[in-house]
């Protein structure tokens, strides 16, 4: 009997030794999935700026605008959510790993009441019956199928860790071009009132002009007309301002704009120009790329896990039963159990080797998903280097159109009072002076929109301070 234990304990010390031995442990991925350019075609010099790049417009107004928004956002929120998801499924994971202890406990009473039969009294008899049971099981993991398993929720978990990270980005983002074109489109609206104002003061000169006889009616009727075009512009502005802010409540986490105060009536300068680097900084440096990298790990763990699957399972169990039909006497009538058991595939219809085809396909998606988010970024910061490099031109030669017809205008006027021109002339030049006025101050917000985009293509480590904007848990109603 002691020879029996004493094998019995030694094979089991074996087990336990060889369990968690991860046998087909993935390797790492050498190499790109993609061809990574030397440099970008535009390249900037300067700083790294700071963390919180839009803290350098110096706006106390947006420093509260950006916090508020990664707190209380919808998909951040959401992100969080996500975030506690994954950690529980890796939890779960991991729990595998460990012992499964279980207890039952009842109590039976019964009663049975006997009559004779010659009329005499009733007999009562009583029975009870406790019991007790305790039972425990435990996989031995002799091939590693339960850790790999774990570790790819592991690393899922920072994958969605990731994916918080790069929402921070794009809100953070949003929040600063929503609240650009919030200054921009009340700076337009400024100027266009300016401009009606003008306008209806022209008219007024006009009709004082026909009634005199110097103006013929065509020219008060080409007045009214440039008065007429002009105040149509108006609600379109205010339309396109109000949907801004909107847009920005709603990035606020908020349903209404009510209460939403901003005081900005000026376009911030332009923000210091981010060193861009080198693509391959992308790799580290932008959450969504971390995220897609992580997850190609993790499913390359499913594939060890899968693998691992089609191999035999040792389970051992042990049983603890206490019964009795007085409670003081409970753990005096008792039986234990132990055993162990082996268990493995002998025809499954081919089901766990598609499972580690299943696996596999997975892994190359992942790996061509990756492939797809690095060559995106790197489009995406071309693009906003070429785009702010032909912003820049494009607003200059603005800037000089709109120098060339306010000499227009002024030769026009001049010409139109001396006679020797007429009023259309005069009233071209002046219309494309106001229609410039309000295009420049578009595309100046457009230019730092561009600054702004640069610095979201590009990422940034700012993310990891995230846990100071973690909004409280929603209580269920």
């Amino acid at each position: 009997m002691k020879i029996v234990m004493c094998r019995t304990m030694l094979i089991m010390a074996m087990l336990l030794t060889v369990a968690g031995c991860v046998v087909f442990q993935p390797g790492e991925r050498s190499g790109m999935p993609v061809d990574m350019p030397g440099r970008y075609t535009l390249y900037t010099g300067g700083d790294k700026g700071p963390d919180r790049w839009w803290q350098a417009f110096d706006s106390p107004e947006l420093n509260q605008l950006v916090d508020e928004a990664l707190t209380r956002n919808f998909s951040i929120r959401s992100a969080w959510a996500r975030l506690r998801q994954a950690s529980a499924r890796a939890r779960q994971a991991g729990a595998r790993l460990i012992p499964v202890i279980d207890y039952t406990a009842g109590a039976e009473i019964t009663r049975k009441q006997n009559k004779l039969s010659d009329g005499g009294t009733a007999v009562t008899a009583g029975d009870e019956v406790w019991n007790l049971g305790l039972a425990a099981s435990y996989e031995v993991d002799l091939w590693g199928r339960l850790q790999t398993r774990q570790q790819a929720e592991l690393v899922n978990v920072q994958a969605v860790r990731e994916d918080l990270d790069a929402a921070a980005v794009s809100i953070a983002g949003e929040v600063v071009e929503n609240w650009i074109d919030i200054i921009a489109a009340r700076r337009k609206i400024s100027i266009l009132k300016r401009q009606i104002r003008a306008n209806t003061t022209l008219l007024a000169l006009q009709r004082l002009r026909f009634v005199n006889g110097v103006a013929g009616a065509l020219d008060v009727s080409l007045q009214i007309q440039a008065l007429a075009s002009v105040k149509a512009e108006l609600p379109l502005l205010q339309l396109y301002k109000r949907q801004s802010v909107n847009r920005l409540a709603l990035l606020l986490g908020r349903a209404s704009a009510d209460g939403l105060e901003l005081t900005r009536g000026t376009l911030p300068e332009l923000i210091p120009v981010p060193a861009a680097g080198l693509p391959a900084d992308l790799l580290a440096a932008r959450p969504d790329i971390r995220a897609a990298g992580l997850r190609l790990r993790s499913a390359d763990w499913e594939v060890s896990a899968a693998r691992a699957d089609r191999l035999p399972a040792i389970t051992l169990s042990a049983r603890a039963a206490f019964s009795s039909g007085s409670l003081d006497l409970l753990f005096s009538n008792w039986i234990t159990g132990l055993a162990a058991g082996i268990t493995g595939p002998l025809f499954d219809g081919g089901r766990r080797a598609a499972e580690v085809d299943r696996a596999r396909a997975v892994a190359e998606e992942r790996l061509n998903d990756y492939a797809g988010i690095v060559a995106r970024a790197v489009k995406e910061v071309e693009n906003s280097l070429a785009g702010e490099l032909r912003q820049r031109e494009y607003l200059g030669l603005l800037e000089d159109q709109l120098n060339a017809s306010r000499l227009t205008l002024k030769d026009a006027r001049l010409q139109y009072r001396n006679g020797q021109g007429g009023y259309l002339s005069c009233l071209t030049a002046l219309i494309s002076v106001q229609n410039l006025e309000r295009k420049i101050v578009e595309e100046r917000a457009n230019l730092i929109k561009y600054r702004v985009l640069l610095y979201k293509t590009l990422g940034g480590d700012w993310t990891g301070h995230l846990l100071s904007f973690r909004p409280p848990l929603l209580k269920a109603g």
